[in-house]
């Protein structure tokens, strides 16, 4: 069992990295494609090769359509204001930021769940802002940086509601049909905002298709099956401190693909931000080693 766990850590570690590689990519890919009209693409994509795998039959049976469609909603504004504020913000700022969900959930989890939030979480969410607050600091020059990482603190409330609302109804709900009625309402939603923002796309681009593909299928699909796979294996606080590293990812993949320049208030916010995010799943790992009952990050 412990090596299954070490394979499954490693795993997780290769879905976090997909992750952290698709906000450089998705930032590229923006210059060429509408934020809204990518995200339509991507998750009508991700719903079509989900389809044969829950099967018709199934899909007919009733239950968790409602449940599926109000956690794609909430999944469609985490996705929604992270795509467009990555039009307007830098790849490593939106990572970071987007990491945030990690300390919103359990404040959203007490309201939502009636969860004991304990001192260390709200520490948490205390360092959190003050990183936020000095990694805005670095970018108070530019307006458009600031609106775009606004957009994408809304993106990270959008995600903890959507982990604290599948937190509550997924246990009872067929997963595959649950995740598919999600990618499917992510999809819809984005289809009818697509007057929100200038339309334009290139679909022939080879950047594009790659990224399309590879958002839909192995940062998609794939990396959420390895995580309820992995999740089998691995304690969730185990898996929550891998998960936290995604920030760290994308700010790499962004040096090396689009040469963004890190600066100093980011690196001094991010890795505040980033410790609070660690301080958060720690506490949550110590917690349940000593039998206490919390809401743990998936």
């Amino acid at each position: 069992m412990e090596s299954k766990g070490l394979f499954y850590i490693l795993l997780l570690l290769l879905a976090t990295i997909s992750w952290g590689l698709t906000f450089p990519l998705i930032n590229l890919s923006l210059q060429l494609i509408s934020p809204v009209i990518f995200l339509f693409i991507r998750f009508l994509i991700s719903s079509i090769i989900l389809l044969p795998l829950v099967g018709i039959k199934k899909l007919r049976t009733r239950g968790g359509e409602v449940e599926g469609i109000i956690a794609g909603f909430l999944l469609f504004v985490g996705y929604y204001f992270q795509t467009v504020g990555l039009k307007f913000t830098t790849p490593a700022d939106s990572g970071i930021i987007t990491g945030l969900y990690v300390v919103i959930v359990p404040l959203l989890s007490y309201v939502y769940l009636k969860s004991k939030v304990s001192r260390i979480d709200w520490a948490a969410v205390l360092i959190a802002m003050i990183g936020l607050i000095i990694l805005s600091d670095g970018v108070s020059g530019s307006s458009s940086v600031e609106y775009g990482n606004i957009l994408t603190v809304i993106c990270a409330i959008g995600y903890a509601l959507q982990i604290a609302y599948v937190s509550k109804h997924s246990s009872h709900i067929d997963s595959m049909k649950f995740t598919f009625y999600q990618m499917l309402t992510v999809s819809v939603f984005s289809l009818i905002t697509i007057p929100t923002f200038t339309i334009y796309y290139d679909l022939v681009s080879p950047l594009v298709i790659f990224t399309l593909i590879f958002t839909a299928i192995f940062a998609g699909i794939m990396g959420y099956f390895l995580i309820n796979r992995a999740l089998i294996y691995v304690k969730p606080e185990k898996a929550g401190v891998v998960l936290v590293t995604e920030p760290i990812f994308a700010a790499i993949f962004s040096y090396i693909l689009v040469d963004d320049k890190i600066g100093i208030y980011t690196i001094i916010g991010g890795a505040i931000m980033i410790s609070a995010m660690f301080i958060s799943v720690i506490d949550a790992y110590l917690r349940s080693k000593n039998n206490l009952t919390r809401p743990v990050i998936p």
